[in-house]
């Protein structure tokens, strides 16, 4: 089997996908982004896609929801299934240079309610994953993100205080492409 999903090896994607890995035949093409995904798909006859759920597009208003529907006709859900996302934290630069944040669209609802709560008003851009979230954070100097807890390199960057973290369950959909 071959998988399509979002990469790189640290996405969460990834590590869903690798559950399916079960012998050498088996792989993961990964993307760096849902979109570019989508662009090849027609392509992709015979092989399958991982989306979760809370798929959201960094680019346009687009997300799992549309995916199933515009694909309908195009794509067989074959497994759905839950399991947890890696922890996430919510990264607060203290000597930042600009007061954004840059964090994966799937990842919005955790920095609203983090923002209303301080009562902060920081603009918040989106990455075509957490990954990529956190090398734009860095590479800006930026205030805050929030990336999957195994990228934080919580020593080289002393200046980045965790906030909050998170672990919530993902559902996640298989398809075959037809």
């Amino acid at each position: 089997m071959i998988i399509h999903t979002l990469g790189p090896s640290s996405t969460d994607s990834y590590a869903a996908a690798e559950s399916f890995i079960k012998s050498e035949e088996d792989d993961i093409v990964a993307y760096p982004s849902f979109d570019n995904l989508l662009h090849n798909i027609d392509s992709l006859k015979g092989e399958h896609v991982l989306f979760p759920v809370a798929f959201k597009s960094a680019r346009r208003d687009y997300g799992w929801k549309e995916f199933n529907y515009d694909y309908w006709d195009k794509v067989e859900l074959v497994e759905v299934f839950q399991k947890k996302t890696k922890p996430m934290v919510l990264v607060r630069n203290t000597k930042y240079s600009e007061n954004s944040a840059m964090i994966h669209p799937a990842t919005t609802i955790f920095m609203k309610k983090y923002l209303e709560s301080t009562a902060e008003h920081t603009l918040i851009n989106f990455a075509d994953s957490k990954y990529k979230a956190w090398t734009a954070f860095c590479k800006k100097n930026l205030k805050y993100t929030i990336i999957s807890e195994d990228v934080f390199e919580k020593e080289k960057y002393p200046e980045h205080k965790v906030e909050e973290r998170y672990e919530p369950v993902m559902v996640w959909c298989l398809y075959k492409i037809i």
